[in-house]
């Protein structure tokens, strides 16, 4: 296994930084160090204080003297406050998913994380698989580079479809959002009923972007690997009644990654307005675009469906063939919303209303050299007595196909308005929300070719047998004799309409209570034309048409039995649609099922500087698993018995101390199958599941008693602790726990308000060798590599 290679020799992509490369960034680094102590002999005069001080406590004399000088050149302090002032204090205060009416986050009755712009920054945050690991909660489930990453919360799955939102509302899942317009990243953990409509259970992941205010920042960044970054991120309010902003953000980025030939690069462009169209109402629109064109890396799979593979590295790219092509991904989204008041009076005051609309569009070029199964080794056609021919043959043989999907294209389309208001009666406050929304998805994919079509139009995708590879040795090179096949024309695959009706009532009872009440009426009516026809030859795919008329609940309660604590409990139902069946069981779609989840936690914020939160979760949801129908050793997928996830969590951000900053989370998750059909999978732990992951990541300022402290100077260390992850459904295959330690520093000559920050970060520091994940993709279950020592060097200039 993984944990016994890191003896062995390293190809060039995989190992460590090389001496010369560590011996750039000490140059570099000390480089920053003395620009440091000039810009600070520069400006020994002035009077700016930085946002964030030493720990050590000034004397009520110097404090008095701050306070004339500061008086004294207010228009100054001013402007540089505009520009350039930084907290990053790691603490959040707000949260949009989950919380319909507005509710600070401390009072919310939900699990959430939020990752704050600061944090993104400092940790070079690129994709969600970089923001991710601040949440123990959350893993990668299939995300391998190159490709749009699939995640799972408290051990389910996310549904791409409907589980990713951009401001509150669904985007298409199948992209790499860019963060270069995102101000923070919030994680819902669990069941968002009246937030979500039909989903998957674990919970749900949005980006907030930024809103225009008065910026102008260039970020240059690059790693030891030779890729280079780029980002220009420019603000502005104007007008007469500074009622119009306006912020863009334009960012290039050359990628060169860990993997062989998976280098790519991408291009972003971004817009965020605000029209101030009244005093009470208020107009805000976003868009924004990337292209991006890389090669992606597939994962290994099980040898003989049985042991986990051995001797591999992580700059191998599997099947490689130098004509492949890369993927290339365009998206947009798009978004409007209208905030408005009802008036004056004084029963509108406590009312107000809002109203949006998006449109989510991922459009792919899928196309890749993919290695799967050995359905041409002998070994692996020997019927039930033998190893399954859907994993890797048992001396490390796998098939590779060429893979080509061109001109996917998949759409989510949302519209909702909804007032919320207040309602006194007696010593009882009714805080009401009510309102409608409309959901409609559409997936078009290369389909069935037309009756007159050439021989070369494929039934579908291209997906063509190449030959035969060993993970033991290295690849061959095949001639593309697959370059006249073409896919299919595109079809309809998939149509899916959600309407809601959303009510919810949170009611302030004396003694400090809340009990809170509310749900959707959900209208399901979900068209799937890629059904394959298990009755007859012809056709060979059918519709399958879902319609239900149903109510989702979440019921809630509250006490804070002080202003900054909150003790909390929930219960929620969801219904998610089925699962797809792997090819070789079929490919069909599962029936619709119900999760319910029942959770009690508690958050505490002393001082309003740092967020500390508990629960422990309930929840229980149908099990989905291959099952052998025959003596010839087919199988079928089906859902029989249940999953059980009990778990507890906790978490910690803000300012710890005047020194230390910290984002942390603990994640313990018990996530057991029982009552299935096959009893070796009863009583066991879900695949790529662990039993416990941590993550730690600090921000620490040397204090000025320690001779090696410099003004502006920070150290960032982080820390995870994954354990055991199984493999296979009867957990007698597993992949090792492991830690990874980071290591980073941020530098702003002059202090905190200076108009240049230097940052450096490496992660996996010790070049751990590691699985990151043995998640599922479409039934069948692969195993990834994590990335060795990655080191980052990035500038930042505030203008």
């Amino acid at each position: 296994m993984i944990d016994n290679a890191t003896t062995l020799p390293v190809h060039n992509f995989g190992k460590f930084p090389s001496p010369s490369v560590f011996a750039a960034a000490c140059l570099f680094a000390f480089a920053f160090l003395a620009s440091g102590r000039i810009s600070s002999a520069q400006t020994s005069n002035t009077t700016n204080p930085p946002a964030r001080t030493s720990p050590d406590k000034p004397t009520k004399k110097s404090k008095d003297q701050d306070a004339k000088k500061s008086a004294a050149i207010a228009p100054v302090t001013t402007t540089v406050l505009v520009h350039a002032e930084r907290n990053d204090d790691y603490l959040p205060t707000a949260i949009t998913v989950g919380n319909i009416d507005g509710t600070p986050l401390l009072q919310t009755p939900v699990s959430a994380t939020i990752v704050t712009r600061d944090l993104m920054d400092d940790q070079f945050s690129r994709v969600l698989s970089d923001v991710v690991k601040n949440d123990a909660s959350i893993g990668e489930d299939y995300a391998p580079v190159g490709y749009y990453g699939d995640f799972e919360i408290r051990g389910f799955t996310i549904d791409l479809a409907t589980g990713l939102e951009i401001n509150g509302l669904t985007i298409a899942g199948e992209q790499d959002v860019p963060f270069e317009n995102k101000e923070r990243v919030e994680f819902l953990n669990g069941i968002a009923g009246l937030e979500s409509g039909v989903t998957t259970a674990g919970g749900l992941i949005n980006y907030v972007t930024k809103r225009p205010r008065l910026v102008k920042t260039l970020h240059l960044g690059t790693d030891h690997r030779g890729g280079s970054y780029g980002d220009l991120d420019l603000g502005d309010i104007f007008g007469s009644r500074k009622q119009y902003g306006m912020r863009f953000n334009f960012a290039g980025e050359d990628i060169h990654t860990y993997v062989n030939d998976a280098n790519g690069w991408r291009g972003v462009g971004t817009f965020g307005g605000d029209w101030k169209l009244t005093q009470q109402a208020t107009l805000t629109g976003n868009f924004e675009y990337q292209h991006l064109v890389q090669h992606s890396v597939a994962g290994y799979q099980l040898l003989g469906g049985a042991v986990v593979p051995y001797q591999v590295y992580p700059s191998t790219m599997l099947g490689e063939q130098p004509w492949s092509k890369p993927n290339t991904f365009d998206t947009f989204n798009t978004s409007l919303r209208l905030d408005s008041g009802f008036g004056k009076d004084s029963w509108r005051r406590n009312w107000r209303v809002f109203a949006a609309a998006g449109l989510s569009h991922s459009l792919i070029d899928d196309n890749v050299i993919y290695p799967y199964g050995c359905y041409y080794e002998a070994v692996c056609n020997q019927g039930p007595s033998g190893p399954p021919p859907y994993f890797f043959a048992p001396d490390g043989t796998y098939d590779i196909y060429d893979y080509r999907d061109p001109g996917e294209v998949r759409q989510d389309a949302q519209a909702e308005a909804v007032a919320v208001g207040s309602v006194t009666l007696g010593p009882i406050r009714h805080n009401l929300a009510i309102g409608g929304e409309l959901f409609l998805r559409s997936v078009n994919l290369p389909g069935t070719p037309p009756a007159n079509a050439p021989a070369n139009v494929q039934d579908g995708a291209v997906y063509a047998y190449l030959g035969s590879e060993n993970i033991f040795q290295n690849n061959i090179v095949y001639p593309d004799s697959t370059a006249n096949l073409v896919a299919g024309p595109r079809q309809l695959y998939e149509d899916d309409h959600q309407s809601a009706l959303l009510l919810q009532d949170r009611i302030a009872l004396p003694w400090h209570f809340q009990l809170i009440a509310g749900g959707r009426f959900t209208s399901l009516r979900d068209h799937n034309f890629g059904q394959p026809n298990l009755v007859s030859s012809t056709p060979a795919t059918v519709e399958l048409v879902t319609d239900k008329l149903l109510w989702l609940p979440q019921y809630a309660a509250t006490w804070n039995p002080r202003e900054n604590l909150t003790i909390y409990g929930n219960y929620s139902v969801m219904l998610s649609l089925g699962p797809q069946a792997p090819f070789w069981a079929g490919g069909y779609y599962l029936p619709p099922f119900f999760t319910r989840q029942a959770e009690v936690g508690a958050k505490y914020e002393p001082g309003k500087r740092l967020l500390i939160t508990g629960d422990l979760f309930h929840m229980r949801a149908p099990f989905f698993y291959p099952q052998v129908t025959d003596a010839q050793g087919d199988l079928s997928f089906i859902s029989a018995g249940h999953e059980t996830h009990d778990g507890i969590e906790f978490s910690a951000q803000g300012i710890a101390t005047d020194w230390l900053h910290l984002s942390a989370s603990v994640a313990g998750i018990s996530a057991i199958s029982n009552g299935s059909e096959t009893p070796s999978f009863n009583g066991k732990q879900v695949i790529n599941q662990p039993h416990l992951r941590t993550d730690l990541f600090a921000d620490m300022l040397i204090p000025r008693k320690y001779a090696f402290h410099i003004v502006g100077l920070h150290l960032m260390p982080g820390w995870s602790l994954t354990t055991r992850k199984f493999a296979t459904r009867d957990d007698r295959v597993s992949v090792g726990g492991y830690n990874l330690f980071n290591m980073g520093a941020r530098y702003t000559p002059g202090g905190e308000n200076g108009r240049v920050t230097f940052r450096m970060y490496a992660d996996n520091i010790l070049d751990k060798r590691y699985w990151k994940d043995t998640g599922a993709s479409y039934g069948d279950t692969f195993v990834h590599l994590g990335a060795p020592t990655t080191v980052r060097l990035s500038a930042e200039y505030r203008f």
